[in-house]
C-alpha cells in the first residue's frame, strides 16, 4: 500500500471510515485481482515458450517439405494467425520474452512485487518484460560506458522504473576519471521527472559545467 502518514492511517482504521469505505472488500479485490496478473503472467510465459517450440519447427527444412508436398504456402503472418489466432507482432513478442533467463523473469517479479507492495501499478505483462529487459540492457551499457569496465550490471533503480511504467527520457554517461573525479558519472531522467544516479550533486554540476563551458566556447 502507498506510505501513509500516521493520521492517514489512524483515520482508515476507524471502523467507521473502514466500513464506509468498504476497505475489507475493496483490499480483497485488490489481492485477488494482483494475483490474477501473476497467474496471467505466468501462463502466457508458458505460451510464449510453446510458442518459440512452434515457429522454430516451422522455419526447419522439415516443415518446409512438409507444406511444400501439401501444396500450402503460409507467410509468417499465414503462420501466426491461422495456428494460434493472434497477429505475427504479438507472436514475435511472446517468443522474445520466452528467451528471457529464468534470473532475469525472476528479477522482473520481484520488482513487480515491490512495486505492488508500495501501491504502484507494476506492468507485469509480456510487453512489460520486454520492455524492462531493453531498458536493463541500455542502462548496462551506458553504465559500461560511463564505468569503462565493461560489467553490464545495472544499478537497479532504472530497472525499477522500467517496472512501473517510467520510461528514460535522457541519459548521460561520463568518464570522470579521464577528467580528474574519483568515479565515472551516469545518470538518468524518467518520464516522471526522477533523476537516477548514484553520483553526487558535486560531481553532476561539474559535468554540467563541463557542457556549458563546452558549448560557449564554440
Amino acid at each position: 500500500m502507498t506510505q501513509l502518514l500516521d493520521i492517514e492511517r489512524a483515520l482508515l482504521s476507524t471502523t467507521a471510515v473502514a466500513q464506509g469505505l468498504n476497505l475489507t472488500e475493496v483490499k480483497k479485490l485488490i489481492k485477488a485481482e494482483a494475483n490474477a496478473q501473476k497467474s496471467k503472467f505466468t501462463k502466457s510465459l508458458a505460451l510464449g515458450k510453446a510458442v518459440a517450440q512452434a515457429h522454430e519447427w516451422f522455419k526447419s527444412d522439415e516443415a518446409k517439405q512438409l507444406f511444400a508436398q501439401s501444396g500450402v504456402t503460409w507467410t509468417m503472418d499465414d503462420f501466426a494467425q491461422k495456428v494460434f489466432g493472434f497477429k505475427k507482432s504479438w507472436m514475435m513478442k511472446l517468443i522474445k520474452a520466452s528467451a528471457v533467463e529464468d534470473e532475469k523473469v525472476a528479477r522482473f517479479n520481484k520488482l513487480c512485487n515491490e512495486a505492488e507492495a508500495n501501491g504502484l501499478t507494476a506492468n507485469r505483462t509480456i510487453a512489460g518484460l520486454n520492455e524492462w529487459v531493453k531498458a536493463t540492457n541500455e542502462n548496462a551499457e551506458a553504465s559500461a560506458e560511463a564505468d569503462g569496465d565493461g560489467d553490464g550490471e545495472s544499478d537497479g533503480e532504472s530497472t525499477e522504473a522500467s517496472v512501473t511504467r517510467a520510461k528514460a527520457i535522457l541519459t548521460l554517461a561520463f568518464k570522470g576519471q579521464e577528467m580528474g573525479l574519483e568515479h565515472n558519472v551516469a545518470l538518468r531522467i524518467d518520464s516522471e521527472g526522477k533523476l537516477i544516479t548514484t553520483a553526487t550533486n558535486e560531481q553532476i554540476q561539474f559535468v554540467l559545467d563541463l557542457i556549458k563551458s563546452t558549448l560557449n566556447a564554440q
